[in-house]
């Protein structure tokens, strides 16, 4: 534990209302103190016994789901100098790193040529975007070499020397800045609020901004908690980081509360054109816009910004 998050700071605070709509009408689909061995045990290989079990003690993996519409939570999450001790310790840096560098960055020039599909009234020099939650800037990275104008926002010391290593241009606060394009991958599942989180968003996108939003699907998690030989994994469900459980429904709704509407993507195919590239592509955006949570949002004609 570092001296900025002395360990007796940790704890828990307990989330007993539904973020997207407001209900406190849930029901429990599994619920288990973090003490016990099955997932002390797990988290204590997972982060490669950097947590100290005491910590754990007095909260518990609580997974529920909001009775009026849906939506999937843990109950009992880190307080803020859990999350910086999650973030910055936990987790190791060195391993996160390595771990971003074995994902590798294939996609990331096909995402950067949808932002210039969906913004086509717009020179790609002029775009101005937001990797909000930017880890290592690898994203940034792609997408401002080709061409656009990137900013980062970033917490974590390390990773913002890293980025701007990189020449990425980063920020620690929003401030009075506006985009055309926001985005949020990976990021959502891991927010206390985020609702709120969202709405801050959209009141820093111009009018007509789009918003990219990707998150683990947690299509099949109630069956798999149900499960009498249920075990954690790294899963949408993830004890202590995966905190909000959103399906493709779910996330509609998130926008649309927070006065956003789903459009749907161009069909960009591959560099080997052709048929086979086309099938792929087709068949890409007819599970993007039907079933993934990767969605992209734009700006109710009838919502402030």
């Amino acid at each position: 534990m570092t001296h900025q998050t002395p360990i007796e700071q940790v704890g828990f605070v307990r989330r007993t209302r539904c973020d997207l709509c407001g209900s406190n009408q849930q029901t429990v689909l599994l619920s288990k103190a973090f003490t016990e061995p099955v997932i002390a045990d797990f988290l204590e290989v997972y982060y490669g016994g950097r947590i100290d079990r005491t910590v754990l003690a007095g909260a518990a993996y609580t997974v529920v789901k909001c009775q009026s519409c849906g939506f999937m939570w843990q109950q009992d999450i880190l307080n803020d100098a859990g999350m910086q001790a999650l973030y910055n310790v936990w987790i190791a840096p060195e391993e996160s790193l390595q771990k971003r560098r074995e994902n590798g960055s294939s996609s990331y020039a096909r995402q950067a040529a949808v932002i210039g599909a969906l913004l086509p009234h717009m020179h790609a020099g002029d775009i101005q975007v937001l990797d909000f939650g930017m880890g290592w800037g690898y994203w940034c990275a792609a997408v401002q070499a080709a061409g656009y104008r990137v900013t980062g926002l970033e917490l974590s010391a390390e990773r913002i020397r890293f980025a701007r290593a990189m020449r990425i241009e980063v920020i620690e606060r929003l401030d009075g800045r506006r985009f055309d394009f926001i985005n949020a991958e990976q990021v959502f599942e891991h927010i206390p609020a985020p609702l709120e989180t969202l709405r801050q968003l959209v009141s820093h996108l111009n009018p007509s901004g789009i918003i990219h939003i990707a998150v683990p699907d947690s299509v099949g998690i109630e069956r798999k908690l149900a499960r009498p030989d249920w075990k954690p994994s790294a899963d949408a469900a993830l004890p202590l980081e995966h905190i909000n459980c959103f399906t493709r429904r779910t996330l509609v709704r998130l926008g649309e509360a927070a006065g956003l509407r789903v459009i749907t993507p161009p069909l960009m195919l591959t560099r080997k054109y052709g048929w086979k590239s086309l099938a792929r592509g087709v068949a890409a955006r007819y599970y993007r816009q039907f079933f993934g949570t990767g969605l992209y949002f734009k700006v109710n004609s009838n919502t402030k910004i």
